[in-house]
This record gives C-alpha cells, sequence and structure tokens, in this order.
C-alpha cells in the first residue's frame, strides 16, 4: 500500500482508487477502465511483460476515452486523455505494481 501513498491515490468506500490530485487524474481513470480482473491478466499484463522481458522496446495500451499507456522498460506515459487530464509518467516497474495491486484490490472485492 505503500505505493498509493506514493503516488497519493486512496481507496475510497466503493472500494475504486481514487485520488484529489489533478495530475494522477489519468492514472485513476486508467485503472477504473481496466476494471475486470481477466481481461487483466489476459490483455493488459501479456501486453507490458512484452516490454519489460524486452521482448518488444515498447508498447502502447488504450483506455477508450481515458487515453493511451505508452511503456517503455523503464517509463511509462500516461497520455491523450479525451477527458482532458494531464499527461502522467511514472516509472514502468511502479506501473507494473499497481497493475498487481488493483487486481488484488478487485480480486478481494469479487469485482
Amino acid at each position: 500500500m505503500e505505493l498509493l501513498k506514493k503516488y497519493n491515490l486512496e481507496i475510497n468506500s466503493n472500494e475504486h482508487i481514487v485520488t484529489k490530485d489533478s495530475n494522477k487524474q489519468i492514472l485513476v481513470h486508467f485503472l477504473a477502465y481496466w476494471d475486470n480482473v481477466q481481461d487483466i491478466k489476459e490483455d493488459l499484463l501479456p501486453e507490458l511483460n512484452l516490454v519489460i522481458n524486452k521482448e518488444l522496446k515498447f508498447n502502447d495500451i488504450g483506455a477508450d476515452v481515458v487515453g493511451v499507456a505508452y511503456i517503455e522498460s523503464e517509463t511509462t506515459k500516461l497520455l491523450g486523455s479525451d477527458l482532458g487530464h494531464s499527461d502522467f509518467e511514472l516509472p514502468t516497474k511502479d506501473f507494473k505494481e499497481l497493475i498487481m495491486l488493483w487486481i488484488y484490490i478487485l480480486e478481494e472485492n469479487g469485482r
């Protein structure tokens, strides 16, 4: 849960990840878009791991109007939100850890 604090994220009473930090809204909405454990495990994680395992130099993973995650081995950039959110960059290692934490939260709450 330290990673949530690092990025000013919280879990609200509805078991959703939220933030009051306007610079991190794109991150929160990206996670909210990917709210199905099976989809995350079958689609998002394999695409992320292709870059982490150096099978690809980069990859991009969409989230509809939320934007796209442009993943490189060291950094992940969340870009192009149609909702007006600022772009955001974080280490790819942290991005994957947040995805794994999100899976845990979803599974713990039967979603």
